[in-house]
């Protein structure tokens, strides 16, 4: 019976690897989602600082045009000046091309303010540049990494899973059958027993008796409380 205990310990050390292997293997596809977000979070950080570059550039052309056209307006009004019969049509002129030049000079200022966000936006998309190559380096590394690993882990998975099912089948019929039973009912089938005396899947306390007899190794022993296999082992 000791040689049977000790299959169903190494049955049991697959079946853990076998979950361990399955549960990193799930969590490779998120985990690859978040640092592909993050290198999309920081390309669009940089592209939308550059996007704004753009628009500071249509946005200064059109200030740029409105400063011409008034340009060209006040300059008629001063040639109309000449031909003014009346002194009320004179001051309407000179408001008219006092209000222009007063235009002209607010655009103008809000052409430097463009300029300036336009300058302070490039010296940032330097910076920002050399940080986002560096996290794209970085995060693209990391998925390579994942992708590696999703590989060597599906191997392994491969081999545990033959493996698990050949010293599965090396059971003596009776000892086979308990164990599947108890396999699909409980996510372990089997729990090593210290001198604690406490079952480890359900926490149920064993009597003094059950210890004396885990101890022994001379026959299968279940938990009363769960069901599962209990094997002492220090």
């Amino acid at each position: 019976m000791e040689e049977v205990l000790e299959l169903l310990v190494r049955i049991k050390d697959l079946d853990e690897e076998i979950k361990n292997n399955e549960n990193q293997l799930n969590g490779i596809p998120a985990l690859i989602l978040k640092l592909q977000r993050e290198i999309e979070k920081a390309n669009n950080q940089l592209n939308q600082k550059k996007a704004r570059i753009q628009e500071i550039k249509k946005v200064y052309k059109i200030k740029d045009g409105d400063i011409a056209e008034n340009q060209t307006k006040i300059e008629k009004l001063n040639q109309q000046m000449h031909s003014v019969k009346t002194n009320e049509e004179y001051r309407a002129i000179v408001k008219e091309i006092e209000y222009l030049k007063n235009t002209n000079h607010k655009i103008e200022d809000e052409m430097i303010q463009l300029l300036e966000e336009e300058e302070r936006l490039k010296n940032e998309i330097a910076k920002l540049e050399r940080e986002t190559n560096e996290i794209i380096t970085k995060k693209n590394k990391e998925i390579e990494e994942l992708k590696k690993k999703e590989v060597s882990l599906k191997e392994r998975q491969k081999i545990a899973r033959l493996t698990y099912q050949d010293q599965v089948n090396k059971l003596p019929n009776d000892i086979k059958v308990i164990y599947e039973r108890v396999s699909k009912v409980r996510d372990r089938a089997i729990c090593i027993i210290t001198d604690e005396g406490v079952c480890t899947g359900c926490f149920f306390n064993l009597t003094p008796q059950t210890m004396n007899e885990l101890k022994q190794k001379s026959h299968l022993i279940l938990c009363d409380n769960c069901g599962r296999i209990l094997i002492y082992g220090q």
